[in-house]
């Protein structure tokens, strides 16, 4: 999978390994689907899980089982399959108002058709949703793509809903390529995406607690520390993420890592923790004379001042503003002004930090 972060350097902090193209977009494979509903309680919504290849005579499966729910939730796991049976099981769903959602999966081709149909549609922070044009395999295994394939797949989309821009989007990867949907790609193409965490709020808030306690212990007991930051950073909570950055840059509790400790601050600034902006601010900023650098830095910094809350954290940011400032031209300046106003997380967590010191 391809990750594209919200910086220049996220490169040192992202997933460059793209997952194989399915070759079952149009031609379906050899085992369908397992298409089967888990009842849920009185009031309660049902889950109908699809998994799997998508394959003729699907969409009649799943058509049984829709018309005996009043309400559900369509969770997908599929690298594609046939496209028609994938487009009526799409046309079912949003019929029957259901919700879709892509949870710790992976969700591509004609599987993301199907996602495109639910109100709402939910992803995680471990969810893959990719789209390219539908093709065939001819007899030599060259795909090819023709213009009826786009057109069916434009007309489906226009039928629920979507612009051109995201017709385009989906139909413009070739049968080799694969765009993946990233929550701010959702956002401005108009693809209203709701995105949760794999594991409660609850449950990352107490491991990272834990974890704070285990810092705060005589002695400090960091490789504990690191452990629970791990699971709650996993989870998706942002503090945990920027702590565990912490810990990998400092080399406490886990073996010194710069590419490592870039990765969890990005990942904790893409979920709004201002924390995270100011520690991204340090580290990019730190020994550097690169113009780029500078700039992203001051970026980082100018975003933490603006977030954190009265506290030393915010002097920090701002006296690292300030420096930064010093360093830069006019041009490079206004440059951090327009990034600093382009600027939107990809999900904004609830529970921030605060002003918890930078250890």
């Amino acid at each position: 999978m391809k990750y594209r972060g919200p910086s220049a350097f996220s490169s040192l902090a992202c997933w460059t390994q793209c997952i194989a193209v399915a070759v079952c977009f149009i031609f379906g494979c050899a085992h369908a689907a397992e298409i089967k509903i888990d009842r849920g309680s009185k009031g309660d919504s049902d889950t109908i899980k699809i998994q799997g290849e998508i394959k003729t005579g699907d969409e009649d499966k799943f058509r049984a089982l829709a018309m005996g729910s009043r309400k559900a939730t369509v969770l997908l796991d599929s690298k594609g399959g046939r496209l028609g049976p994938a487009l009526e099981i799409g046309k079912m769903i949003r019929l029957r108002g259901f919700a879709t959602a892509v949870q710790d999966a992976t969700c591509q081709s004609a599987c993301s058709l199907i996602w495109l149909a639910g109100e709402p549609r939910y992803m995680n922070n471990f969810t893959s949703i990719g789209f390219h044009t539908a093709f065939r395999t001819g007899k030599n295994g060259e795909l090819t793509s023709t213009p009826t394939h786009g057109a069916i797949i434009g007309a489906y989309l226009t039928r629920l809903g979507f612009s051109d821009k995201v017709v385009l989007f989906v139909v413009s990867a070739s049968a080799h390529e694969m765009h993946w949907l990233q929550k701010s790609t959702a956002d401005r193409l108009g693809i209203a995406v709701n995105v949760r965490s794999s594991l409660g709020p609850d449950t990352a808030m107490s491991d990272f607690e834990q974890a704070l306690r285990a810092r705060a212990a005589a002695p400090p007991d960091d490789a504990r520390a690191a452990l629970l930051y791990a699971k709650s950073a996993v989870a998706g909570y942002a503090g945990a993420q920027n702590n565990l950055g912490d810990l990998y840059e400092s080399g406490h509790g886990v073996p010194k890592n710069d590419k490592m400790a870039v990765y969890w601050y990005t990942r904790a600034a893409e979920r709004g923790e201002p924390t995270a902006y100011l520690s991204l601010a340090s580290f990019l900023a730190e020994g550097t004379a690169n113009p780029e650098a500078l700039v992203e830095a001051a970026k980082y910094a100018g975003l933490a001042f603006t977030f954190l809350p009265e506290g030393r954290n915010k002097e920090q940011a701002g006296r690292l503003t300030e420096s930064l400032g010093k360093k830069l031209g006019q041009a490079d300046k206004k440059r951090v002004v327009d990034l600093i106003n382009q600027w939107a997380p990809l999900y904004q967590e609830e529970h921030l930090m605060g002003d918890t010191p930078k250890k």
